[in-house]
C-alpha cells in the first residue's frame, strides 16, 4: 500500500489525514491562514505548527496561527488557484510525505457545482499532480490526484466507520455539510449522487459566530469579534475572555444557532421537492458545524436515522483518505 493523502483544504481549516494503510492514518488540523514571510512582523518567529514554504519563488507561513494574520483568508471564486492555497497545499505536503517525499494518492474535494466543472477539476488535478518544490531543499511528487464532490468525503466516512452502512446502501440519504461561508447539502440514492439535488445556503458558520457576537454584546457590553470567537473554537476552548472575565461560550452559540439555523433547514426542505414525496431515511452531517446543526436536523428530520462522525471536523478528508487506499 502506498502512502495515501485525504486532504481537506477549507476556509477555517485545512485536514489531512495520511498514511500507508497500516494501522490507523495521522492526521493533522491547522487554520487555513496563510500569508508571505515578508509581511510577518520581522522578529517574530515561527509559532507552533506554522510551516514555511516556498510560493513562487518567494516564502510563504502556511498554517499562520490565529491573528497573526491580516486578511489571511482569501475568498473568491477561484481559491483553487490561488497563492494562499498554494501555500496551504504544500504544507500539507510537507507534513504527509514524511521521509518519504512521495505521494502515491491524493484525494480532495469541491464543492459540488465546483465538481461538475470538468475544466476547473481537470486544472486543479494538473495544479496538484506532479513534483513540487516545497523548500529550496525539499521536493515532494505527488503521483497521482482524484477529485471528487466533498460530501463524497463525509459519505465515505461514515459508510466505513459506522453502523449505517446498510441503511445508506437501501434507502435516501442527505448530506449536510456545515462549512465557514457556505451549507452545502447533496442528496445520495441507494449511494448514487442524484444529479441536480445540490445547493448550498450562504447562513453557514460564519453567519452563525456573528450572531453570536451580537449575542455576547447584548449581556457583556463589548463586541468580542467573531475571529475571537473562531480561534478560540479552533483551539478547543469553551469561553474567550471580555474585560478580563470568562465568558462561556455555549450559551452564546446556542442562540445564535436559533436564530439562523432554522432558515437553512426551510431552504433545504424547499429543495427536496423535486423528491415528491418520497422520504429522506437518513441524515448525514459533517464538517466543524455538525454538532450545531444537529438538533435542529432531528427536529426537522423526526422519522429519519440522524448519523454524525465521531471527529466531524475530520470527516471529509477521511473519507478522502478511504478513498485514496482503495
Amino acid at each position: 500500500m502506498g502512502n495515501a493523502l485525504g486532504l481537506d483544504i477549507g476556509y477555517s481549516n485545512v485536514i489531512g489525514v495520511f498514511g500507508s494503510g497500516d494501522g490507523h492514518p495521522e492526521s493533522i488540523i491547522r487554520p487555513s491562514q496563510a500569508a508571505p514571510l515578508s509581511v510577518l512582523p520581522g522578529d517574530s518567529g515561527l509559532r507552533a505548527g506554522e510551516v514555511i514554504v516556498e510560493v513562487d519563488g518567494a516564502p510563504w507561513v502556511a498554517f499562520a496561527a490565529p491573528g497573526r494574520v491580516q486578511d489571511g483568508r482569501e475568498l473568491h471564486e477561484d481559491y483553487t488557484s490561488s497563492h494562499a492555497y498554494e501555500a496551504l497545499f504544500k504544507g500539507a505536503l510537507l507534513h504527509a510525505a514524511g521521509d518519504k517525499d512521495v505521494i502515491d494518492c491524493l484525494v480532495t474535494g469541491l464543492p459540488v457545482s465546483q465538481a461538475r466543472d470538468k475544466a476547473y477539476v481537470e486544472a486543479l488535478v494538473k495544479r496538484m499532480t506532479g513534483t513540487h518544490r516545497i523548500t529550496p531543499k525539499r521536493e515532494v511528487t505527488v503521483k497521482r490526484v482524484e477529485v471528487v464532490a466533498q460530501p463524497i468525503g463525509t459519505l465515505t466516512e461514515i459508510y466505513c466507520n459506522s453502523d449505517a452502512s446498510e441503511v445508506i446502501e437501501e434507502s435516501v440519504s442527505i448530506i449536510i455539510d456545515p462549512g465557514f461561508f457556505s451549507v452545502d447539502w447533496v442528496v445520495f440514492d441507494h449511494r448514487e449522487l442524484v444529479v441536480n439535488s445540490s445547493s448550498s445556503s450562504l447562513k453557514a458558520m460564519s453567519v452563525v459566530l456573528e450572531a453570536c457576537n451580537e449575542e455576547i454584546a447584548k449581556d457583556h457590553g463589548g463586541i468580542p469579534g467573531v475571529e475571537k470567537i473562531e480561534h478560540a473554537l479552533q483551539s478547543g476552548k469553551s469561553y474567550i475572555l471580555i474585560y478580563g472575565r470568562k465568558v462561556e461560550l455555549a450559551e452564546y452559540l446556542e442562540r445564535a444557532a436559533e436564530r439562523v439555523i432554522p432558515s437553512v433547514f426551510t431552504e433545504i426542505k424547499q429543495g427536496l421537492r423535486f423528491l415528491k414525496g418520497r422520504a429522506i431515511d437518513c441524515v448525514i452531517l459533517g464538517g466543524g458545524g455538525a454538532s450545531l446543526y444537529e438538533p435542529f436536523a432531528r427536529k426537522e428530520f423526526p422519522d429519519a436515522l440522524v448519523v454524525k462522525p465521531v471527529n466531524s471536523v475530520k470527516s471529509n478528508a477521511e473519507g478522502f483518505w478511504h478513498i485514496a487506499r482503495s
